[in-house]
């Protein structure tokens, strides 16, 4: 027998395209429909009754039928209709394509849809069963897979003859092309059955999938850590889970609960990393694609180890490793490493934008605090929201290439990363301050002001020593700050000691200069001309600098230590291991050379003070008397006054 299968009455008159705002919901609402059919996946043949109903009542075809390609024997074979009556058992006796068949023929050579106006005049289909249906008008439409016709719908009209219109064609297309993809689906679900089993094994791994995926995705969502995610992956595999940063440290190693006891696994541990077949996995290890790496008897590693790579910003953050045990690796093993790997790769990434933001916040507010462009009770909210305080002692450090205008080679964030760490009172914060770096230090509390500056100085150059700078740097340190209009003030201080450092600062390498060690110098020195500045020095003090001799060293030595001790005799004194009539003899001597009376008069001691200021900065002071500005002194001053507080200046 041949050709299309037709169907019987009750329709509108065919070929009506629907034009209309009502027509185009109908359409929607039956593609909907075929949609939800295939997506709940129905048997295929309720889907291709459905489309067949449809096509039929969005055409106004009295008769709908679907037939499949036989691939053994080229032919088709009715399926499934639609029509007024049910005819699916006449239908499913029909067999079209045979070489009488011009019309069907046609439809697979040219796999482009053909229209009858009049099957009793047309010469192409099969007249004997277009009168045996009754089919005045036929639309035969190719159902296309892949480039290659599976099946024809056959829409037609009864008793009377009727063009169907380019948009009904357009619509059994469409159609065609869903009723192709239902039987694609259906290949696809009956070659996944075929490869199971049973159904149980089918049910039981699509229910231990939806469980991994839930809480694998549960944990996404909580936030959790690495500790909570290798526990997760252990107990759900029932197998040991490792996970390694980049650099093959280990972060996290868990076990399943029953093999806590009995088993450790061997992991990448050295000698497992360094072996040739390791290398080599390790080297090839795609992007969300597990590896597994097989059995080295000889190094101790008796089980097969499964490889994932966390990759965050296209770089690898580091590796779950999940040790084979109590069971075969298998593909949901891979699935759980892969989601793992991910879900890593998410945590890190979100905390590192997190992180991202919330430095740029602190930045500009670091900003906003040195400027003082806001009102203190603007400050004191913005610290309120970032979890920082303002009543605290601190200091402002500022930290500039030797070289004026150079840029530094580290980052704002990254030194105050490098400042913060557990003996840190807070976290140390930062702004760009030009070309140089802007620091605010949290003091501890029951520093007094001389060893909390001192203090900060150290910290400052312990982060300093481990970063590699090909240029020296100049490091200036403020006096301290208690509260937040004061910050900028000791923003302007330490800039007026870096301004002082880059016009006088003759020492190599990177210094460190206070405040307080400036004194009013950096009033004067930070707008006097380096020149200027050396020549009042010499005329002050030139007598002792005039000879390099052992008893001018002494005197300058003496001078710079009395000084620093707050012109105390007793303290100068005791700091040098001298009587204090030698201090006496030695300054009445530097009176004598230079005409300054540093022992009774302050603008003499002044005097002194700036000239000695001058020669530390330029380097010029003889190495016997180039002590350390403060930090020598700091120590050693607060044990004098412990052991004699009464102690005066005489």
């Amino acid at each position: 027998m041949s050709t299309a299968a037709p169907l019987p009455d009750k329709r509108k008159p065919a070929g009506t395209a629907p034009g209309s705002y009502q027509a185009d919901i109908r359409a929607c609402t039956a593609f909907r429909e075929v949609a939800e059919a295939l997506a709940e996946g129905r048997d295929l043949d309720v889907v291709l009754h459905v489309i067949a109903e449809k096509l039929s009542l969005l055409t106004g075809a009295d008769r709908c039928s679907i037939h499949l390609v036989d691939k053994e024997t080229g032919l088709l074979h009715g399926r499934a209709a639609h029509a007024p009556t049910n005819i699916d058992a006449q239908v499913k006796q029909l067999v079209s394509g045979t070489m009488q068949d011009s019309f069907t023929r046609e439809i697979l050579t040219t796999r482009r849809p053909v229209a009858l106006l009049n099957t009793l005049s047309d010469p192409r289909p099969i007249k004997s069963a277009m009168r045996r249906w009754n089919a005045q008008s036929v639309l035969g439409v190719p159902m296309v897979l892949h480039d290659e016709v599976i099946g024809v719908v056959y829409l037609d009209s009864e008793n009377t003859p009727v063009e169907f219109s380019a948009a009904d064609q357009e619509l059994a297309v469409a159609f065609a092309d869903l009723g192709a993809t239902a039987i694609r689906q259906t290949q696809l679900t009956t070659r996944l059955r075929s490869s199971l089993s049973t159904v149980a094994t089918q049910i039981e791994q699509l229910r231990q999938a939806a469980s991994l995926e839930e809480q694998l995705t549960e944990i996404v969502l909580r936030g959790s850590s690495l500790r909570e995610i290798g526990d997760t992956v252990a107990r759900l595999l029932g197998k040991p889970c490792a996970i390694y940063d980049n650099a093959f440290r280990r972060r996290v190693l868990s076990s399943p609960a029953r093999s806590a006891q009995n088993f450790t696994p061997k992991l990448l541990d050295k000698d497992i990393r360094e072996a040739p077949a390791v290398k080599e996995s390790l080297a090839q290890l795609k992007p969300g694609t597990p590896t597994v790496i097989q059995p080295l008897p000889w190094l101790g590693l008796h089980h097969r180890l499964l490889l994932c790579a966390v990759m965050l910003d296209e770089d690898c953050w580091g590796y779950v490793v999940v040790a084979e045990h109590g069971r075969r690796l298998s593909p949901l093993d891979e699935a759980v490493v892969r989601r793992a790997a991910l879900n890593i790769a998410l945590e890190r990434s979100g905390e590192r934008r997190a992180g991202t933001v919330q430095w740029h916040t602190i930045e500009a507010f670091t900003g906003s605090l040195l400027r003082g462009d806001e009102s203190v009770a603007a400050l004191e909210e913005r610290a309120e929201v970032l979890g920082l305080r303002l009543d605290v002692p601190r200091v402002v450090c500022l930290v500039a290439a030797r070289q004026k205008d150079a840029t530094l080679q580290i980052s704002p964030q990254m030194l105050a990363k490098r400042l913060t760490d557990r003996d840190s009172p807070s976290a140390v914060m930062a702004a760009p301050s030009g070309n140089d770096i802007a620091l605010i230090l949290e003091l501890p509390e029951s520093a007094d002001h001389r060893r909390g500056v001192a203090w900060a100085k150290n910290r400052v150059r312990a982060a300093l020593t481990g970063i590699a700078s090909e240029n020296a740097l100049n490091v200036a340190i403020s006096t301290v700050a208690h509260a937040p209009g004061e910050d900028t003030r000791a923003f302007n201080e330490a800039r007026q000691v870096l301004s002082c450092m880059h016009h006088h600062l003759g020492i190599p390498g990177t210094q460190f200069l206070t405040v307080d060690e400036l004194g009013a110098g950096r009033l004067l020195l930070s707008s006097t001309d380096p020149t200027d500045a050396l020549r009042y020095a010499h005329d002050a003090l030139g007598p002792l600098l005039a000879s390099d001799s052992a008893k001018t060293r002494e005197l300058l030595t003496t001078l710079s230590v009395f000084l620093d001790a707050g012109w105390s005799v007793r303290r100068a004194a005791r700091l040098l291991g001298v009587h204090a009539n030698t201090i006496r003899y030695r300054t009445a001597r530097i009176e004598q050379l230079t005409g300054l009376d540093v022992a009774t008069d302050a603008h003499a001691q002044l005097t002194a003070q700036l000239a000695l200021l001058i020669l530390r900065m330029n380097g010029l002071l003889p190495p016997a008397s180039a002590l350390p500005m403060t930090d020598h002194l700091a120590e050693t001053s607060d044990q004098i006054d412990a052991d004699d507080a009464d102690a005066d200046v005489e």
